[in-house]
């Protein structure tokens, strides 16, 4: 019996048809249902980790959210969970961005998590927003924050704010985290802020940035790095939170498990009908 070129046809369309809905399917489950998936967190993730596990209450932590929406998909998780982690530690939070495109989405997370943890903006945590300046920003900061952001992103004076209390400078901080999209990690923090002011600083970053990093976690100038969402799923993973990186992670895994599987498939019908199958016309 022989195929015609039609039939072919007709069946590569059929078929072509079912991976799509498969894949869908793939993709969807996990956001409606969750999966035993369990990822065990990476050594770069859990020094992060470990480092906001390690500070005492009332230790200030500055996090400079430096994103916009493009990458808020890999990058927002990772804010919402080291927020919530240090919220849950009673850390004193300093929140600000070099990114203007970005601050909606760092007021939000910031208001998003304070309300969850019952913090109180000005007493708890403070959203410095967004300034221009960049690395004479931050050079300022090492030199005067309150001086650099005279005022919060709601106009409120910082002079006198008890979440900034003894916090003077950069040097009054010992842990930095910098999530971001740009180079602002190694072009910024590190070269006018870490090396100059002597603070930690952890980092977290789209995955397509992370390798270019390591050699900034070799050389110990960031004691450690959250990459894209398998970090961000990391990091929910340590404080015991699932959410969306962890659903992420979940569906991607699941349909790269599907695609081999039907690479597979694929490679086996191709076999059989090289070898076994009715030739075409």
């Amino acid at each position: 019996m022989k195929i015609t070129p039609e039939a072919t046809l007709r069946r590569q369309e059929i078929t072509r048809r079912i991976i799509y809905a498969l894949v869908a399917l793939a993709v969807i489950t996990p956001f409606i249902h969750a999966l035993p998936f369990k990822f065990k967190p990476m050594t770069l993730s859990k020094n992060l980790y470990d480092k906001v596990e390690s500070l005492k209450p009332g230790t200030p932590v500055l996090l400079a959210l430096d994103y916009d929406p493009s990458s808020m998909a890999e990058l927002q998780p990772m804010s919402i969970a080291i927020l919530r982690h240090c919220f849950r530690r009673n850390l004193r939070v300093i929140v600000m961005t070099h990114w203007n495109t970005g601050v909606g989405l760092c007021k939000d997370v910031c208001e998003k998590m304070a309300a969850e943890a019952g913090k109180e903006s000005g007493k708890d945590y403070v959203f410095l927003g967004f300034k221009p300046g960049y690395q004479n920003l931050v050079l300022n900061m090492g030199e005067n924050l309150l001086g650099a952001f005279d005022k919060d992103f709601y106009q409120k004076p910082t002079e006198g704010m008890p979440v900034l209390e003894g916090v003077r400078s950069l040097k009054d901080i010992p842990l930095v985290i910098n999530i971001a999209a740009g180079a602002s990690i190694d072009g910024l923090w590190i070269p006018y802020g870490r090396d100059r002011f002597g603070f930690d600083l952890g980092a977290g970053c789209t995955a397509v940035m992370a390798p270019d990093l390591y050699p900034y976690l070799q050389s110990k100038q960031l004691i450690g790095l959250l990459g894209g969402l398998r970090g961000a799923a990391d990091y929910e993973t340590l404080i015991g939170k699932p959410e969306a990186a962890t659903k992420g992670m979940q569906a991607q895994s699941l349909t790269h498990v599907l695609l081999i599987v039907l690479l597979i498939g694929a490679n086996l019908v191709y076999i059989g009908r090289r070898y076994f199958g009715p030739k075409e016309a």
